[in-house]
């Protein structure tokens, strides 16, 4: 009996993977903990975008370090899922004027959508 429960308990006890496909995925990978620690402290935003019809994601990277009030540092990729995020002075622009801001640097048929803006008032 014991067996069988320790059997079910590890059969039980097997590791998530990520789907790639929800929102919570694409943020989390482009998260950096120490990055949004800074941000915060300093009254600044954290901004997870999702991307689309971009082959090369290094371009969003490029483009977003580019962009007034992005912190280039800050800025981080992912190819799978398509994802980017960066640290904002939400005093330089709102999060979605630099988003809009980005897109227009991108190539055509390029596209980013929000998922999700940490930080900033209460």
């Amino acid at each position: 009996m014991k067996a069988a429960a320790l059997a079910l308990l590890l059969a039980a006890a097997v590791p998530a993977h990520a789907c790639g496909v929800c929102a919570e995925d694409k943020v989390a990978a482009t998260y950096d903990h120490r990055s949004v620690q800074e941000a915060l402290a300093r009254g600044r935003v954290v901004v997870y975008c999702e991307v689309t019809g971009l082959r090369d994601v290094q371009r969003a990277r490029q483009a977003a370090a580019r962009v007034r009030g992005v912190d280039a540092r800050s800025v981080r990729v992912s190819a799978e899922p398509a994802a980017l995020s960066f640290v904002l002075d939400p005093k330089q622009q709102p999060a979605p004027a630099a988003v809009l801001a980005l897109q227009a640097a991108l190539p055509p048929g390029a596209r980013l959508a929000i998922l999700k803006v940490e930080g900033g008032a209460p």
